[in-house]
């Protein structure tokens, strides 16, 4: 699914009028009952007061006709109009349609008292909409502090007032618990800055024309995973199969104290579809790995407690290396020595990102179409600081381009840089996976999808997805606190057969 700049969703719903033969009072109609219909699935208790907050333009006008529709579904509701600009055409038209239908209107002008808010209300966010290009300031920033700091709960329609959708925003910015996005996705949405604002968010979809005709946009554009698509990417297996048509695997991982790491992405590459795995260890590692995953094979360093070298990777149809290997310089020798003499894609994570941190001129060394897997602070270290987000996402585009690799940063919504320019956004996965060993095992399923002959690309979208899909399945078994990154691999199975439903049904 495609994510839209501000200007870019402005011109979708231009292209919807013409296409529709429709009036922007009819879109703001659709858009507003498209909303209002979530809403009461989300809050089907109807003794709780709501408070709509609108502003004067056409997110204040949604706010009003949705506050009109929750009134046709028996809530006790009320609007507050903010006095700071002179209404557009459109909120004039709701404001007048609210008031005929009996809610209860009032206005806020500057300097006014502050409003109160009874305890356990609802207060729905439409002051100001995707428009917005600078910090509000002065009366209505102290009001957007004021809501808060109440005991309600606050439902932002599209974006929180204050929420800038393409660039950082700073100012004051209301704190929604539940944020309701009309249409496609926008880049604010997957900001981990952002997080404080959006609360829990979900996409509200309605009617629209279709945003590929849009001369706005591209292949550059970027785009958000959705189940269909990456179902799509799923390679079918046949009745003469076997072990050496899914791929042998190298994997250069564990040290001493850190052998779990080893365990981990092992077992994530065969769960993850690869039919064989050879995992290169320090000989401290030997028996850990043999008792904890009979199915792998051993091969074992010189070296009792670290990885000294590798041999030949010849034979190997792909490499995943960085678990629980330390940086040594012993190591750093055996890591480089394995990019001169494979040329094929690897993964990279965890240590070997940080040996590269600290010799960055062998990035230019990593086979084309390798996949690195840097959290914030190990791209920070790889690429160099960034002043927010959306400029450190500009960045890991460029280093996919510059690199011929695919970058993929790991968040709550993971970014996948491709060097063809294209970009992606992960929605799966939870917080209960912010656990020691997950990255571990994405890890291993990378390794494990490039092993299966996946293009790297690919490999990278529907790994990420599996990964996240395999957390929230384990999450929802066992509950995010108690997740483990076993748990995770273990349930890499239900999130195949989930995907694998998907794309019959697609």
């Amino acid at each position: 699914m495609l994510i839209l700049t501000a200007q870019q969703h402005r011109a979708l719903d231009q292209a919807t009028l013409q296409r529709d033969g429709i009036s922007s009072l009819e879109l703001m109609e659709r858009a507003a009952t498209a909303w209002a219909t979530h809403f009461v699935e989300r809050y089907p208790d109807k003794s709780r007061e709501i408070v709509v907050l609108c502003g004067p333009g056409n997110n204040g006008g949604d706010g009003l006709a949705i506050a009109r529709l929750l009134r046709f579904e028996a809530y006790t509701i009320s609007v507050i109009v903010a006095d700071i600009a002179p209404a557009s055409p459109d909120n004039q038209i709701n404001r007048k349609r609210a008031k005929d239908v009996g809610v209860h209107i009032r206005t806020l002008r500057e300097n006014d008292p502050l409003p109160s808010f009874r305890k356990r209300s609802i207060v729905i966010d439409a002051l100001f909409g995707t428009g917005l290009s600078r910090p509000i300031e002065g009366y209505w920033a102290t009001l957007i502090e004021h809501l808060n700091e109440q005991p309600v709960v606050r439902v932002a329609v599209d974006l929180p007032s204050g929420l800038r959708t393409d660039e950082p925003s700073d100012g004051a910015v209301v704190q929604a618990h539940t944020t309701l996005s009309l249409g496609y996705p926008k880049l604010a949405l997957f900001s981990p800055a952002s997080t404080t604002f959006l609360g829990d968010w979900d996409l509200v979809s309605f009617r629209l024309a279709d945003p590929l005709q849009l001369e706005e946009v591209d292949e550059s554009t970027p785009r958000m995973l959705t189940t269909g698509p990456v179902a799509q990417l799923l390679k079918k297996r046949h009745a003469n199969d076997h072990k050496g048509t899914f791929g042998h695997a190298l994997l250069v991982a564990g040290g001493f104290g850190k052998m779990g790491a080893a365990v981990i992405s092992a077992r994530a590459v065969l769960r993850a579809g690869a039919g064989l795995v050879t995992v290169h260890i320090p000989r401290v590692g030997y028996e850990i790995l043999q008792i904890s995953l009979p199915e792998a094979m051993c091969s074992v360093d010189e070296h009792r407690y670290i990885i000294t070298a590798v041999g030949d990777p010849g034979a190997y149809k792909t490499i995943g290396v960085g678990p629980g290997l330390g940086t040594r310089s012993a190591t750093q020798n055996a890591f480089f020595e394995l990019l001169d003499n494979f040329s094929r894609p690897m993964v990279i994570d965890a240590d070997a990102l940080n040996m590269l941190a600290q010799s960055p001129e062998r990035l230019g060394d990593l086979p084309a179409g390798s996949l690195l897997t840097p959290h914030p602070k190990e791209f920070e270290r790889l690429f160099g600081a960034t002043e927010n987000d959306f400029a450190r996402w500009e960045l890991q585009r460029n280093k996919a381009r510059e690199l011929n690799c695919v970058v993929i940063l790991k968040t709550g919504y993971t970014s996948i840089a491709t060097p063809d320019g294209r970009q992606y956004f992960n929605t799966t996965g939870n917080p209960g996976m912010g656990t020691g060993g997950t990255g571990d095992a994405l890890t291993g399923i990378l390794t494990g999808l490039l092993a299966q002959g996946y293009a790297p690309a690919n490999a990278a979208r529907l790994g990420v997805y599996l990964h996240g899909l395999a957390g929230d399945l384990a999450a929802r078994d066992l509950e995010q606190e108690s997740l483990l990154a076993e748990d995770l691999v273990s349930h890499l199975g239900k999130a195949f057969k989930k995907l694998h439903r998907a794309a019959e049904d697609h």
